[in-house]
């Protein structure tokens, strides 16, 4: 096994630039090469990564050990299949698809070449986030009744709209905290694609609410876990206080039995743009500085994603955001646009 991973970059747009940085201080990773077919985005790298090849085409950097993709979505799944077939390890930005059948291919190269297929479900590796899920493992929060997610601001990316640009961190997140599998989906949209809610079904009964908006004045990146026990608050813009556990009894057991109420009737449909989660969105029922913080260790999670991939790889490890999990998101998108066109709620294809 070598003692160093040799990556090429396949994108250098700003998560591109990102991702490259975070390389350089990631323990036996090796940015070998970098590839972007725009001229200004190869000048960009030739400065900020002057240890790297510089290419324009896929094809010039598949002697890596490894690649990680970070371009536009519509071209996930095109260039994830050509490093699997080169026989590269991939680590591929969400969605890992645009669709379902382009997901299972992609899973399926990886299983029979037995390469590392990871997706970039960032939050996933958060600190914040993954002390959440130990406290509700561990069933501080007991039993889980509700999770709530809030992703609000002005976003620059237009791709396909709120729901296949920003619910991809919420659906995994669903997955990651609850253990539990999709199983029906319920989405409606607002003034075009930009503002979209959705209701999310697991197999195992837990149920996720999210607000999507990409036009939004006020920038909002909240998931709220409503437990029997205790409610728990990720907010990833309080940098002092990311996480909070708070006492059913310091919001009311009744009122958080009429919110969990509220959520389980949700129909998404039904709402109007300014009541989108109206009863159920936190600012109705949270009271602001309430709770315990919950000290996490202050890491960036791009290089804790990046550390576990390299990690993946050269040590034979399971990646946590894996082909499966990338791929049961993709489902849930594409049964989301499913509801969003026809109608009603619509079955996850999980298999």
């Amino acid at each position: 096994m070598t003692s160093s991973l040799s990556i090429a970059l396949i994108g250098h747009g700003a998560w591109g630039e990102k991702i490259a940085r975070t390389l350089g201080k990631v323990s036996r990773a090796r940015l070998s090469a970098v590839c972007d077919p725009c001229d200004a985005a190869r000048e960009r790298a030739r400065v900020a990564a002057p240890g790297a090849r510089v290419a324009s085409h896929l094809d010039q950097v598949l002697d890596a050990d490894a690649a990680i993709i970070a371009t536009p979505p519509e071209s996930h799944a095109r260039l994830a299949q050509a490093a699997l077939e080169a026989g590269l390890d991939v680590m591929v930005e969400k969605p890992m698809a645009l669709s379902l059948s382009e997901a299972r291919r992609l899973e399926q190269t990886a299983h029979d070449a037995g390469r590392v297929l990871m997706v970039g479900h960032i939050l996933e590796y958060h600190p914040a986030v993954v002390e959440l899920r130990r406290r509700i493992v561990d069933g501080e929060l007991g039993e889980v009744r509700v999770v709530v997610s809030e992703r609000l601001g002005q976003s620059r990316s237009r791709h396909d709209g709120a729901w296949w640009s920003l619910a991809p961190h919420d659906i995994s997140l669903l997955r990651f905290l609850t253990g539990h599998a999709p199983a029906r989906v319920a989405l409606a949209g607002f003034g075009g694609t930009d503002v979209a809610a959705a209701r999310i079904e697991c197999h195992e009964g837990s149920l996720g609410l999210a607000h999507l908006s990409m036009i939004d004045r006020q920038k909002v990146r909240r998931v709220v876990v409503v437990g029997s026990e205790r409610v728990a608050v990720f907010d990833d813009l309080e940098v002092e206080r990311r996480l909070t556990l708070i006492d059913v009894a310091q919001i009311g057991r009744g009122r958080l039995d009429d919110v969990v109420g509220l959520a389980r009737g949700y129909t998404p449909s039904a709402q109007s743009p300014a009541a989108v989660l109206d009863g159920v969105a936190p600012r109705h029922w949270l009271t602001h500085g309430a709770g315990v913080g919950i000290r996490v260790e202050p890491r960036a999670p791009l290089e804790l994603e990046a550390e576990h991939f390299v990690a993946g790889v050269l040590d034979a490890r399971p990646v946590q955001s894996n082909a499966q999990s990338g791929r049961e998101v993709v489902a849930v998108l594409e049964a989301g646009q499913r509801s969003l066109e026809r109608g009603g709620v619509a079955e996850v294809a999980l298999d």
